[in-house]
């Protein structure tokens, strides 16, 4: 819980100038003492509440703010808002980093990481997957070690949280890699410079379509004069080498990378007939798929039958699928093929963002399973966001907050559109590591997510140029959301302590 006691921050005249400011948290608990944490409705264009807090656990109190600022996609397009919430040190040290944190969607605002992992006071899940429901069973203390090292500042981009959009075509700018990063860069440079921090080393840390738009913001950070601020890329859920893990039915490649997530899943539930780890059966599966597996797929018909069968048992072995299924299936399986095959014999069909959660499947269901029972997760995680800044903060209008906004239209990935595009975004990385010897890049993956897995993880670093001291690649029990397992999430809060610690920049 946090106890702040509530105060005027006395903040200068310059750094109260922020554009269309809304709201501060002050504290989890309902009351501050006797005092009631006291909130206008969020609104454009007015500051509400600045406050100082002492959460419980940490050392020294924090600087608590939340506000939005009025951002572009880019030459003349139409104004929006983007939000932020931010925690940090009074009087920082000019070196002290800022993390500036997002989920993806597109179209999330931030909760998830505020609530499931970097706030300070998170919602605690439920760790059993066959529950029921994974609803929040308390708070516990954020990452002290963290906050020792960096502020943190969550952004809610354009149409999400209390943020706002123009409507209709006029809002089609934002909803492109390019212009979304855009908007982000541009929050971050009046963040920076109506709290004075111009200067402080950044780090961007994004979750799913997030890492994309990381990854997107380094050239808009450029063009605002920041590019040499920039330290880190924190990637969860990674999906820059989308195209490898989007399984059209003739890209043998994606067959390949998948293999070590399926052979984990079997494991977990049971369905391998030797005994088995996750490190273990992904290792296996991992070195099968590049020596013999890619290989043989690549060969397509030419492969001979005695060879076809070979190999399907080994799949069978590593997958517990059986050998009969990949002998018709010319040796493949999709990710949605096998959250609906792997427990058909019981009845049921694994989660798609997190397989260890399994749902019953339907007798109408045969190949494909809407839906995902791995959505509990995100479910508890927005639940909590908003008793937070209802029942906690006591926000007026709280229930406004648009923890997912939904658009209409497509997204715009680049600048091609064509089936045979193809958009590099690692290469953007690439690219700025090479003029920024300060910039980092660390990757986390869940073992049990279907969407973004480790082997892609691997494949991306394996196409790399990135020199390996400019990088990790780490791996988390868990899915997508991999910090709602207690486990990982303490572990990567001490991997990303570790990670800005040993920035030799500072």
């Amino acid at each position: 819980m946090i106890k702040a006691s509530l105060h005027s921050s006395g903040r200068t005249e310059p750094a109260r100038r922020r554009i269309h400011a809304f709201a501060a948290l002050a504290t989890i608990a309902v009351m501050c003492g006797s005092m009631t944490v006291q909130a206008e409705e969020p609104q454009a264009g007015k500051v509400l509440l600045d406050t100082q807090a002492k959460p419980e656990g940490f050392a020294k109190p924090l600087h608590v703010e939340s506000g939005t600022y009025t951002v572009s996609a880019g030459t003349g397009a139409a104004p929006a808002t983007a939000g932020y919430l931010s925690y940090t040190r009074e009087k920082p040290a000019a070196n002290r980093a800022v993390i500036f944190a997002f989920n993806g969607g597109p179209g999330a605002s931030s909760a998830y990481l505020q609530m499931g992992l970097l706030g300070p006071s998170l919602a605690h899940l439920a760790q059993d997957p066959t529950a029921s429901a994974n609803a929040p069973v308390g708070s516990m203390t954020g990452p002290t070690s963290i906050y020792d090292l960096a502020d943190i500042v969550f952004i809610d981009p354009p149409g999400t949280g209390f943020s706002t959009r123009p409507e209709g075509s006029a809002f089609t700018p934002y909803m492109s890699v390019e212009g979304d990063a855009a908007a982000a860069a541009d929050l971050v440079r009046q963040w920076l410079e109506s709290h004075g921090r111009r200067g402080a080393p950044i780090y961007l840390l994004g979750e799913s379509y997030g890492t994309i738009r990381a990854v997107g913001m380094l050239d808009a950070l450029d063009k605002l004069g920041l590019s040499a601020n920039m330290r880190g890329i924190v990637l969860l859920g990674q999906a820059l080498n989308m195209i490898e893990t989007s399984q059209r039915p003739d890209n043998v490649v994606t067959y390949a990378v998948s293999l070590p997530t399926l052979a984990a899943i079997a494991c977990y539930h049971g369905k391998l007939k030797s005994s088995c780890t996750a490190e273990t059966i992904t290792a296996e599966a991992a070195l099968f798929a590049r020596n013999e597996y890619l290989p043989a797929l690549y060969r397509g018909r030419d492969l001979p039958q005695a060879d076809r069968a070979r190999l399907a048992q080994r799949l069978e072995d590593l997958t517990g699928i059986p050998a009969a299924f990949y002998l018709a299936n010319d040796l493949r399986i999709s990710k949605e093929r096998f959250r609906v095959e792997l427990l058909r014999s019981e009845g049921q069909v694994t989660g798609r963002y997190d397989a260890r959660y399994v749902a019953r499947r339907p007798d109408d269901v045969a190949t494909f399973m809407p839906g995902d029972p791995a959505s509990t997760i995100s479910d508890a995680y927005q639940n909590a966001m908003l008793r937070y800044l209802s029942a906690s903060l006591h926000i007026p209008g709280a229930d406004r907050y648009k923890v997912i906004a939904r658009f209409e239209g497509e997204w715009s990935y680049g600048s091609a559109d064509s089936p045979f595009a193809d958009w590099p975004f690692m290469s953007v990385v690439e690219r700025h590591a090479e003029t920024n010897k300060c910039l980092r890049l660390f990757v986390g993956t869940g073992i049990y997510d279907t969407t973004t897995t480790i082997g892609a993880a691997d494949y991306l670093f394996a196409q790399s140029g990135l020199p390996e001291s400019r990088y990790r690649n780490e791996r988390y029990v868990g899915g997508h959301v991999f910090y709602s397992d207690d486990t990982s999430r303490a572990r990567f809060q001490s991997d990303l302590a570790a990670f800005v610690k040993a920035d030799t920049c500072r």
